[in-house]
């Protein structure tokens, strides 16, 4: 029967191509749209996560609530032993990364030595010496570099190239960091710019600096502390996995507090966010999960309006036919039955087709990307200006799903007419044809 049918459908194009396009068009702009819009919130998920949370972070408490401040003195001491339990105890897939956020005024001497330009920076400090570090390649620096070059070493700066405009550094320049240090006295330290970097998001263009962990650790009197420790997840772990992935650690922190290291102060409680518990993340991700919603609801009742009115033309057509296969004596559910089942053999079909063009398109954009940083410049959040897509599973389900929902839907709801019409009409209507 389903080879019978799937003949008729490949001979008869009057009563198939229509709904195939249809199905295929729909299925391929679900997935497109699907794809980028999974893009560019994954990518804003990525570049905060890169630059500033992480997808898992473990923080002092103190530090966390006054971070805005930068409170030196809430870091968390023991990196070494505390960078070991969490190796040892979170999930194996997250790579961890210390890294130490600091705030100061950099001071930019004239040749005399005399104060030429002054201004608040903000930094973070992490590991750019060393020739294994996962920073380089997460934060895409080389890349990323507009003039000069990475740091080789000791005392060595990069700074936002807005930041450079406004204070007109030069490269090779010497400036001077002045901001508070573990103690609460004043550390100032000496550094040379060597580079400046596009990071991509205007307000961190505009303040941010960057130096290696172990300058930051001397510079500011923090032997073997850190106030960050940032947790990578790869890319097919999606973000409604993290809250998971944070709990189970946070469970496991119990036994940490019971026999907490050495090093660390009394009052020192360490807790595990994650991005979503961080920069109001959690209801941009209920705002991006209702506006798919919208998007496969919309698609959905546009494709079954459009096939039910193919199926009722179609049907209209097909009257003749109905009347014969009903006098021969196929009952009213079985026609309804296997047109049905053909409306489902066009959106599989028609399912296929729209996944190999909408993948295409997806997998284009993933790969290559376009350049959208003239439209994003001006809102604020943190986007990357090349926007990708993000080809996943997920986006041809949601893309499948409805297209040959549509497709049966509609298709059934346009036979409902033959069961208010008789054998006999119909059977006129072949004649008469």
């Amino acid at each position: 029967m389903i080879r019978w049918i799937y003949l008729g459908i490949i001979r008869d194009k009057t009563r198939s191509l229509f709904p195939f396009l249809v199905v295929s068009a729909g299925v391929s702009l679900m997935i497109f749209f699907l794809g980028f819009m999974d893009g560019i919130f994954a990518g804003m998920v990525d570049i905060t996560a890169n630059l500033d949370t992480g997808h898992v972070r473990f923080v002092n408490r103190p530090f966390y609530e006054e971070e805005y401040l930068n409170p030196m003195d809430r870091a968390l001491a023991g990196q070494k032993e505390t960078g070991q339990w969490l190796k040892e105890n979170a999930d194996r897939r997250v790579s961890w990364s210390p890294r130490i956020r600091w705030g100061a005024i950099m001071d930019v001497p004239d040749p005399q030595g005399e104060t030429l330009h002054q201004t608040p920076v903000v930094g973070m400090a992490m590991d750019l010496l060393s020739a294994d570090s996962p920073e380089l390649a997460r934060l895409k620096l080389a890349d990323s570099l507009l003039a000069g070059r990475l740091p080789e070493a000791s005392h060595e700066l990069l700074v936002g190239y807005q930041l450079a405009q406004t204070l007109e550094l030069e490269l090779g320049r010497p400036v001077t960091l002045l901001g508070q240090s573990f103690d609460g006295g004043l550390a100032a330290d000496n550094y040379t710019v060597v580079g400046f970097v596009k990071f991509g998001v205007s307000a961190m263009d505009k303040k941010m600096a960057l130096i290696d962990l172990a300058d930051a650790q001397e510079t500011f009197y923090m032997e073997d502390m850190v106030t960050d420790w940032l947790g990578y997840l790869p890319a097919e772990v999606g973000y409604m996995d993290y809250p998971e992935i944070q709990s189970r650690l946070q469970e496991r922190l119990a036994g940490l507090l019971a026999r907490p290291p050495a090093e660390w102060a009394a009052d020192d409680e360490p807790m595990v966010l994650s991005i979503l518990d961080q920069r109001n993340f959690s209801s941009l991700v209920r705002t991006f999960e209702a506006v798919k919603k919208i998007v496969i609801g919309i698609f959905l009742f546009l494709m079954t309006l459009v096939l039910w009115n193919a199926g009722l033309l179609n049907g209209i057509h097909r009257y003749g036919e109905m009347g014969l296969r009903l006098a021969m004596g196929e009952t009213h559910r079985a026609l309804v039955f296997r047109l049905g089942l053909e409306a489902f053999l066009i959106g599989v079909l028609g399912s296929l087709a729209g996944c190999l063009i909408g993948g295409a398109i997806v997998y284009y954009l993933q790969e290559v990307g376009i350049n959208m940083g003239d439209a994003f410049a001006k809102t604020g959040l943190m986007l990357s200006d090349v926007t990708r897509g993000r080809l996943s599973l997920e986006g041809f389900v949601m893309g499948i799903v409805p297209g040959m929902t549509a497709s049966v839907l509609g298709n059934l709801i346009a036979s409902l007419a033959i069961f208010k019409r008789s054998e006999a009409n119909l059977f006129r209507e072949l004649e008469a044809g």
